[in-house]
C-alpha cells in the first residue's frame, strides 16, 4: 500500500487561474469595470469586494439568482456593511478610490434608483 505525502504550499488567490465563486443569493453586486479592465464585485455575504479579470454571469432561471464568477481573483478587500446589509460607506469609498486614484471607471452600471431620479428631475 502506497502512502502519499501532503505538501503545504502557500498559494495566494491571485495565483489561481480557475477560481470559481458561486453565490445563490441577492448578496452579490457588480460595481463596474475600471480603465484597466478589472471588474469589481461586492460579496455582501462575506463582507468583501472582489476584483477579477471577468464579470460574473447571472442565472435568473430559479427563484433566487445564481452568480458565477471565474478567476483569477486579483484582489479582495474587506468591507463594513450598513446595518441593513446595504453597501455602506466602505463601498462608496471604494468607488471613489477607483474613480480618483486608480485610473477611473470604464463602465459603471446605473442603478434603477439613479435612473428613476433622472426621470423625476426631467419631469419636474
Amino acid at each position: 500500500m502506497a502512502t502519499t505525502q501532503r505538501t503545504n504550499q502557500d498559494v495566494s488567490e491571485a495565483q489561481i487561474d480557475d477560481v470559481v465563486l458561486e453565490r445563490r443569493s441577492w448578496n452579490f453586486g457588480y460595481l463596474g469595470a475600471d480603465n484597466k479592465q478589472r471588474h469589481h464585485h461586492v460579496d455582501r455575504k462575506r463582507g468583501r469586494i472582489v476584483v477579477t479579470k471577468s464579470r460574473a454571469e447571472r442565472d435568473d432561471s430559479g427563484a433566487v439568482p445564481v452568480f458565477s464568477l471565474e478567476g483569477p481573483i486579483l484582489h479582495t478587500e474587506g468591507i463594513e456593511l450598513a446595518s441593513n446589509g446595504a453597501g455602506g460607506d466602505d463601498v462608496r469609498e471604494w468607488i471613489a478610490f477607483i474613480g480618483q486614484e486608480c485610473g477611473g471607471w470604464a463602465d459603471r452600471p446605473v442603478s434603477a434608483a439613479d435612473q428613476l431620479n433622472d426621470v423625476l428631475e426631467e419631469v419636474c
